[in-house]
């Protein structure tokens, strides 16, 4: 599921949530600030966060069968 930001357009504190798409509008309608009450936000684009294996990522080798350490999980 998405994580979207919004920034109060009053006093600049950031809330941050959880939705599906369809329901982005929606759930930002509803945002009250908690600092300040407003009601007033503009969605901050973020970095994007990246979920799954991480054997995908280049400096982390993917598991060798057997060894030690949880099939070799250790890279001793």
């Amino acid at each position: 599921m998405p994580f979207y930001e919004y920034r109060c357009e009053e006093c600049g504190q950031v809330k941050e949530f959880r939705s599906s798409m369809e329901k982005k509008e929606e759930m930002a309608s509803t945002l009250l600030c908690d600092v300040c009450g407003e009601s007033t936000f503009t969605q901050v684009f973020s970095g994007i966060a990246l979920t799954g294996s991480t054997s995908s990522r280049p400096d982390n080798p993917p598991p060798t069968a057997g060894g030690c350490c949880a099939g070799g999980m250790c890279h001793i």
